[in-house]
């Protein structure tokens, strides 16, 4: 098994295609995204209207990668929009 970074990225729906712009010019080759609902400081999101949703987006890649992409993130959306992101030890089963 090989150690690596899971980085979970919850966000507005609509920042989807400048979400993955962004992780991807700073090096990751995939992503999974899904629609999320749930409740937290910015409010209850339903998902019931596509504006209105979010999103998780998952990266698996090296630590560095995923706190590249988290910084960038960070420092470009956090402050106007609703972003939250966490990182975890996965195991890769090749």
């Amino acid at each position: 098994m090989l150690p690596k970074t899971l980085l979970t990225i919850v966000s507005e729906a609509a920042l989807e295609d400048k979400l993955i712009d962004e992780i991807m010019s700073v090096g990751a080759k995939c992503y999974t995204i899904s629609d999320a609902r749930g409740r937290g400081t910015h409010g209850v999101r339903s998902g019931k209207w596509s504006e209105s949703g979010n999103i998780r987006i998952e990266v698996i890649g090296d630590a560095e990668l995923c706190a590249r992409i988290a910084t960038r993130l960070n420092d470009t959306y956090e402050k106007n929009y609703a972003l939250m992101m966490y990182t975890s030890v996965v195991e890769i089963q090749t």
